[in-house]
């Protein structure tokens, strides 16, 4: 009986845990339940780190950009309320690239330049007439011609020998040494030798030698002209050197001195050398100094005239008081009134950009001084801000188009300031397109023209500088200036497509080293402005605009 008992007790005691157990469990996941609930309700609108004006009730993908969406929630704490957050595949697909503010400070550095090969004035001689004459005989057809040291390449006629000759007989046949000495110092000085004139030949003609062995590179007579005494014939110059010219801004000036090492890219082959002048005459125009270096022209493998450029290893400390900052000249951008860049911020939340109001002082051919505005170690976007300014234009933030921090202004003078009328912007996509068909072409020459038309445009807007069509010396140099614009091209189409036509944003992979490169197309057909002929149809459509 008792045992009987024990079993009831321990069955029901079993029973009552069960349900205990049972019920903490419930209670547990309903609660957990209920938090996860609540968790949902929170994170119920999603969002677009590029369009935040996007609010869905659900994941999934950005109807304007195509990016996946993410909790708004995410965005709520940003660095400033103006400022454009983008996640990293954003700034992927936008092509951002930044670069930290210098301050001119640095102990080390490279330096970068560019410029071309030209003739080593030292290694040139001149062949000049000593005294009026006849050319009777030209031994030289053409400029470019090789010569060796002491080849007879003219012969002149002229009255002044035969005297010459005459004298000499008379003086040798009367046996008069007074003569004969006055005679001898007229042949000195005309640079003529005694052989010359004890020439048994009648006619009055004197054999002309070149100087050294080298090249004609300039021929200035014909053969049956008349030349006068100290007159240039030709020039004959020894290509075995040349002299590397390179431009150097103002800026860069303490940066480089005689003696440095530089390594040159000539052709695609990399040449070493040193820095063996620094012009003393400053150019006020290009505000930049000459700097030569001297290159072995082995085989005469490369031209007077080549694009060549170099990178110089610096050591030099800047110890002025107040240091000057510089930025890449695509980093800035102009409204017209003011000058812009887009600084890059950062907290636990992501990456932002900002608009940035700066004032500019001197410009070079790649940067431009900063005197207020930005700090040394700021970093700025030097690619990709049109895009960004875009964003911030649908986004409703401050925008180069439509400053909020500039109160102050008239409703006049900022839709002066924006200076993007269709017509404008119209004109600017013809002269775009231009260009793109010319070095689709291959067309250098087009190529300059329709360029020279784009730097006018864009001097209009008052948005970007284009580099001068005169210093840029071949149509690979052209190109890389034309992937600059590019970017911006597309942006502004994206933000005002003032035509009636579907334009096409294209792609290269293989352009820009391999890292790919884009372009704005007015047909669907590819048609390469990277390679030209080469690879003419090497690219894809990757987007539209209507």
């Amino acid at each position: 009986m008792n045992t009987k008992f024990k079993m009831y007790a321990i069955a029901g005691l079993v029973l009552v845990l069960g349900i205990f157990i049972g019920s903490s469990l419930f209670s547990s996941e309903e609660n957990t339940q209920d938090h996860n609930h609540t968790a949902e309700t929170e994170s119920s609108v999603w969002t677009c780190s590029m369009h935040p004006q996007i609010r869905n009730g659900e994941p999934g993908d950005c109807p304007i950009c195509g990016m996946d969406l993410i909790p708004a929630n995410t965005l709520e704490e940003t660095v400033d309320p103006d400022a454009i957050r983008m996640t990293k595949s954003a700034r992927a697909l936008a092509q951002i690239e930044t670069t930290l503010v210098s301050d001119g400070k640095k102990t080390s550095s490279t330096l970068d330049l560019s410029g071309q090969l030209d003739i080593n004035e030292k290694s040139k001689t001149s062949l000049i007439a000593n005294f009026d004459g006849r050319i009777e005989q030209l031994n030289i057809n053409f400029e470019g011609e090789t010569v060796q040291n002491n080849q007879i390449v003219a012969k002149l006629y002229s009255s002044t020998i035969q005297v010459l000759k005459d004298e000499y007989a008379l003086a040798k046949r009367t046996d008069n040494g007074s003569l004969m000495q006055s005679v001898v110092q007229k042949i000195e000085n005309l640079e003529l030798s005694l052989q010359d004139i004890q020439n048994k030949s009648k006619s009055a003609t004197i054999p002309l030698r070149a100087q050294q062995t080298g090249n004609v590179t300039q021929l200035m007579v014909a053969q049956g002209d008349q030349v006068k005494a100290g007159q240039a014939l030709m020039e004959i110059t020894d290509l075995s050197t040349l002299w590397a010219m390179f431009d150097v801004y103002e800026q860069d000036l303490n940066l480089i001195k005689v003696g440095d090492e530089m390594s040159m890219n000539i052709g695609g082959a990399t040449v070493t050398g040193k820095v063996d002048f620094i012009s003393p005459i400053f150019n006020t125009e290009e505000r930049s100094a000459k700097v030569r270096v001297v290159v072995q022209n082995p085989n005469l493998r490369w031209k007077p005239g080549v694009f060549v450029t170099g990178v110089v290893s610096t050591n030099v400390i800047n110890i002025k008081n107040e240091t000057p900052l510089y930025v890449p000249k695509s980093s800035v951008l102009w409204t017209g009134k003011r000058s812009i860049v887009y600084k890059q911020l950062e907290n636990e939340n992501g990456i932002y950009f900002k608009l940035t109001t700066v004032e500019i002082g001197k410009t070079s051919e790649d940067t431009i001084e900063i005197l207020s505005g930005l700090q040394a170690g700021d970093e700025v976007v030097t690619q990709g801000a049109f895009s960004i300014d875009s964003e911030a234009q649908l986004a409703g933030k401050t925008s180069m188009m439509d400053p909020k921090t500039e109160e102050s202004q008239s409703k006049s003078s900022v839709d002066e300031e924006k200076n993007l009328n269709p017509k404008a912007i119209a004109q600017l996509l013809t002269d775009y397109r231009q260009l793109k068909i010319a070095l689709s072409s291959d067309n250098f020459e087009d190529a300059k023209t329709n360029y020279k038309k784009l730097v006018a445009s864009f001097s209009k807007l008052k948005l970007r500088k284009l580099q001068n069509i005169d210093k840029i010396k071949s149509i690979d140099e052209l190109r890389e200036k034309f992937l600059a614009l590019s970017e911006d091209i597309i942006a502004i189409a994206k933000t005002l497509n003032p035509t009636d036509q579907l334009l096409y944003v294209q792609r290269c992979p293989m352009a820009n080293n391999n890292e790919g490169a884009s372009w704005l197309s007015f047909t669907k057909e590819i048609k390469n402005p990277y390679y030209g002929a080469s690879m003419l149809t090497c690219g894809s459509t990757i987007d539209s605009i209507q």
